[in-house]
């Protein structure tokens, strides 16, 4: 298996190699991480000119013998001094981080950060983590001077921790080495963590129906706040990704006479008759006892007609005080898909808020449910299995309601079931960004679609239309966003 993982990781190494890149250097540490260095090294001493450099003499059998082979052929192994003159060059140069696994625990030696320093701000060098950056931890946390590889080759299979905020930052490219042994054996031993969602997974709402009219994609209606852009933006991306009509719903804080309304959206008092998918929450601080009601009215009329329908509740819902009690009696509705859309904080106040009303309810909260007592926002973003036991507890306490935990990296927890999307980048971190996904999943909700596919489409076609604008763009808006759907 050390052979496999060296020769895939060789590939990786050599398909860096240019006119300009001849040179290897490879970090090795004391385990079998370690090892895997010293095997690469030889693989490639015939190809690229190869250095070592040992962290730690090796300890483990494996990196003992491996070790034993580069000393026998000869592959020059550097010293402190020589590898801190290399590092600091600007020769280009491929680095190769073998030093920890996924065993790694405490703190990262000085040694080590110093050359993670150097190497990390380095603009000459290709760097490569053999399995997963040295200073990322097995849970998703980090040392704040890990290694930043551009690309890591993972062994076997994906890992948990890549997903956490930390590990978005510090993997890179992730690639999952061949062992040898076929990936349906892996995953038959344990069920997996959770789903990676791919480009193919989204479900566009493409129009084939040739005889379809506009009633044929549904009605999405949007209230609107105090801050009424927000659901401006919402709307917007409702009709752009699908929506047959969309309609901007006026509560009392509204204050849509200071926009420019677009004569494609409709505007109204109360929600529209035909409407099928609701969109609450952007722009919205208080929404009334009023409002719950004619969302309650809404909810049986369509009851009554046999029709399914969609609520997809963002941002200001989850501050609301009644709004724990109100879900708990939408989600017994087998004809409702309900999709919340909280980003990190508005997910650890909502958790805080359904502790409240099951101490309020006198609902059993000792070890029968074994709640912990808090989900921090520092905990949600840097340890994927966080999300994944929250996401758990609200599918137990929300039948029929699909989580979308908007960060880094989205997760959407569906039925105990954990989804990842990873192909979102930081060009999203701009106010409006949420109030188009928002939109997406409301429009697809509209037009007949599960809460789980809207939130799985909507959720990557968001991010790949971000991709395509460019990641490291500053200018994203959700205008601009919107017109890439």
């Amino acid at each position: 298996m050390m052979e496999n993982a060296a020769s895939s990781l060789a590939q990786i190494v050599l398909s860096k190699k240019t006119d300009q890149i001849s040179k290897c250097i490879i970090l090795c540490g004391k385990g079998n991480n370690g090892g895997d260095g010293y095997a690469l090294a030889r693989l490639l001493k015939n190809n690229l000119q190869t250095f070592l450099y040992k962290i730690e003499e090796p300890v483990t059998a494996e990196a003992i013998a491996q070790h034993r082979m580069c000393t026998k052929i000869g592959i020059p192994v550097l010293t402190k001094q020589q590898l801190l003159s290399e590092l600091n060059s600007n020769e280009p140069k491929i680095i190769v981080d073998c030093i920890y696994g996924t065993g790694f625990r405490g703190e990262l030696p000085q040694e080590i950060i110093q050359f993670f320093t150097i190497i990390n701000t380095s603009t000459a060098a290709v760097k490569i983590a053999c399995d997963i950056p040295s200073g990322l931890h097995k849970d998703g946390t980090a040392e704040p001077e890990s290694f930043i590889a551009e690309y890591t080759v993972s062994m076997g299979e994906q890992k948990l921790a890549f997903y956490s905020d930390a590990g978005k930052t510090l993997c890179g490219k992730i690639i999952v080495a061949d062992l040898g042994i076929a990936s349906e054996l892996f995953q038959s031993q344990l069920p997996p963590s959770a789903c990676l969602i791919e480009k193919n997974d989204a479900q566009l709402p493409y129009r084939t129906n040739k005889a379809a009219h506009k009633g044929t994609y549904g009605h999405t209606a949007v209230f609107t706040g105090a801050k009424s852009g927000a659901a401006v933006i919402a709307a917007t991306a409702a009709m752009n990704f699908g929506s047959g009509l969309t309609t901007l719903v006026e509560t009392k804080d509204s204050n849509l006479s200071q926009f420019k309304i677009s004569p494609e959206l409709m505007i109204s008092k109360t929600i529209p008759k035909k409407t099928t998918a609701i969109v609450l929450g952007p722009g919205i601080d208080n929404f009334t006892q009023q409002d719950f009601t004619a969302i309650r009215e809404w909810i049986n009329s369509n009851k009554k007609s046999g029709k399914s329908c969609g609520l997809v509740f963002d941002a200001g819902m989850f501050s609301q005080n009644d709004f724990v009690s109100q879900l708990f009696e939408y989600s017994k509705d087998e004809n409702l898909n309900i999709v919340l859309t909280p980003h990190l904080l508005e997910l650890s106040r909502f958790y805080s808020l359904l502790k409240t009303e099951l101490q309020n309810k006198q609902i059993n909260m000792g070890t029968d449910l074994n709640l912990p007592e808090e989900f921090t926002v520092t905990q949600l973003a840097n340890q994927p299995d966080a999300k994944i036991q929250l996401g758990k507890i609200l599918n137990d306490f929300f039948p029929n309601v699909t989580v979308v935990m908007k960060s880094a990296n989205t997760f959407i927890c569906d039925r105990g079931q954990t989804f990842i999307i990873n192909d979102g980048t930081q060009n999203l971190a701009k106010g409006g960004s949420g109030d188009v996904l928002a939109g997406m999943i409301g429009s697809l909700l509209a037009q007949g679609y599960t809460n789980k596919n809207a939130a799985i489409t909507a959720c990557e076609t968001h991010a790949i239309a971000a991709n395509e604008y460019g990641e490291s763009a500053f200018d994203l808006t959700p205008g601009k966003l919107i017109s890439k759907l």
